[in-house]
């Protein structure tokens, strides 16, 4: 072969090879700008779901620093507070907060919580969750929801069932629930008294069948019943009926029947007085 052959000959190796670098080179771009594109993608689905969440949000590190707020919080502290301390921008604190859960979550644990912030009162639920970083490094991402208007609801709901409780347990008349079939679900401790029971509790584990227990006449037992399902209420109607000694009196009934979603009683409630005295002119 003359030189000049086996110089083209290399020099269309030399050019075959080049092509197929230029060619690796492209594919290599097209796999790094797809790639570029599928991150672009990520974050933006990323930070829609962030803005979304009706709540603020932020991340900070092992040394109290902010990294990150959404939108809603930065809204909220009036500034992006990057790298401030995070116990002085949301809690208007000098130094960490005394409950402060970052050392459990730096631990690997994610801690849900409630917190009153002493900055403006109100009451919040947060989820705090450890990020773990490729370099073995973390940060803490805290998730937060005002709950104040169920908190204040919830303390409105105890202090009314504390109430309630107060006047069922030292009211003067007898309150009670039952169930159609004749059994007590609830009496207070006026009526387990009147009964002869020394507790709401006895009274309740000794009276099986209101209709021979309690009543003396069968026959207003089936009425009073008969009465609940057709009108719903009796009102001030007497009944003569047993203590636990086995002795009578006479007591004044006024109670509802009260159903559930379909109609059905689920039970009867209602109050009682003892009007003996008055039944028999003493």
């Amino acid at each position: 072969m003359r030189d000049e052959d086996r110089d083209r000959a290399d020099l269309i190796k030399e050019l075959a090879a080049l092509r197929r670098q230029v060619a690796a080179l492209t594919k290599a771009e097209s796999r790094s700008h797809r790639s570029s594109e599928a991150w672009r993608d990520l974050w933006a689905q990323y930070e829609a779901m962030i803005e979304a969440f009706d709540g603020h949000i932020y991340i900070c590190s092992q040394n109290f620093e902010v990294e990150f707020m959404n939108q809603r919080f930065i809204e909220r502290t009036g500034s992006y507070p990057l790298g401030q301390k995070c116990y002085r921008v949301i809690h208007d604190r000098d130094e960490v907060c005394p409950w402060c859960v970052n050392e459990r979550v730096f631990r690997g644990e994610t801690v849900r919580w409630e917190v009153q912030s002493p900055k403006d009162h109100h009451w919040y639920y947060v989820v705090n969750t450890p990020i773990r970083h490729p370099d073995g490094t973390m940060s803490k991402m805290a998730m937060i929801q005002d709950v104040t208007a169920h908190k204040l609801t919830e303390l409105a709901l105890k202090e009314a069932e504390a109430k309630y409780r107060g006047i069922y347990e030292n009211a003067v008349i007898g309150i009670f629930q039952s169930t159609p079939d004749g059994r007590l679900l609830s009496v207070n401790p006026a009526l387990a008294r009147m009964h002869g029971y020394d507790s709401p509790e006895e009274m309740i584990a000794g009276v099986s069948d209101l209709g021979h227990q309690i009543f003396v006449d069968q026959e207003q037992r089936r009425e009073f019943r008969r009465d609940l399902e057709e009108a719903g209420v009796v009102r001030d109607r007497e009944y003569q009926v047993y203590r636990r000694d086995g002795s009578k009196f006479w007591i004044s009934v006024n109670a509802r029947a009260v159903r559930d979603e379909t109609g059905a009683i689920n039970y009867y409630e209602g109050f009682i007085q003892d009007i003996t005295e008055r039944k028999e002119g003493r």
